[in-house]
């Protein structure tokens, strides 16, 4: 990517977002799957784009509503028509993730949230988890599956070659505008992807007042973090 997230890359990442993001499918089955146990059939998702986890969520959880908010009203419409089937179970809202539309409503049995929140500094991401905490219902749980910043120049290039070959992997036929759109920001940085280490995000999880903080898969420099608001009585003790 160049300098910034443009018309044309929403157009390429949704028709080659299966390929580019590696293991996508895997990564949406393992939120679901931490979303096993709530304590309220409500999820909010951050930066929802075209619903793909919006649709996956609905379908795994069926007693569940979503409220999905993204900033693109390109990227709403879209989801709009892919969720057509799950008609008065979600809602879709236009907004940032740092404005207060988007976990309003709570307390929540659930925040979750996919390949957004790298796009925040440091300083915004310790905002939102506080945020994100606040909003939860007690034994409420936090799910982000996001880009992650590998620490010196051997997992750097080893996440670079690892990203590469999960996208032939996948779709040989990608390759080349994954290339060309030099998506791999291991390799291409790109002021608009502010990507964190584990180690960071992990402290500011459990700064914000979260227990159960962990890393539960990674890959080629994606992960999938999950965190609970503990129930009333343990915060207490």
């Amino acid at each position: 990517m160049s300098t910034g997230w443009l018309d044309g890359d929403t157009a390429l990442f949704v028709r080659y977002g299966d390929a580019f993001v590696p293991r996508r499918r895997e990564q949406l089955d393992v939120v679901c799957d931490l979303l096993a146990e709530l304590p309220r059939p409500d999820v909010v998702e951050l930066g929802c784009g075209d619903g793909r986890l919006t649709e996956r969520l609905l379908s795994r959880l069926h007693e569940t509503r979503v409220t999905a908010v993204d900033a693109s009203a390109d990227m709403l419409r879209l989801a709009r028509t892919r969720l057509a089937a799950f008609a008065g179970r979600f809602a879709l809202y236009q907004a940032r993730m740092e404005e207060d539309l988007a976990l309003g409503g709570g307390p929540h049995g659930a925040v979750v949230t996919s390949l957004a929140v790298h796009h925040l500094d440091d300083r915004a991401k310790q905002v939102l988890y506080r945020r994100v905490y606040a909003s939860l219902a007690p034994g409420g749980v936090f799910v982000m599956a996001d880009l992650v910043s590998p620490v010196g120049p051997v997992p750097l290039a080893f996440a670079a070659a690892r990203w590469d070959a999960e996208v032939c992997a996948v779709d040989p036929g990608a390759t080349a505008p994954f290339e060309s759109a030099r998506w791999n920001t291991f390799r291409f940085p790109d002021p608009v992807d502010r990507p964190s280490r584990v180690a960071e995000h992990l402290s500011w999880l459990a700064g914000a007042g979260f227990s159960d903080v962990d890393v539960c898969w990674l890959n080629a420099g994606h992960a999938v973090f999950h965190a609970r608001r503990p129930e009333c009585f343990e915060e207490t003790i």
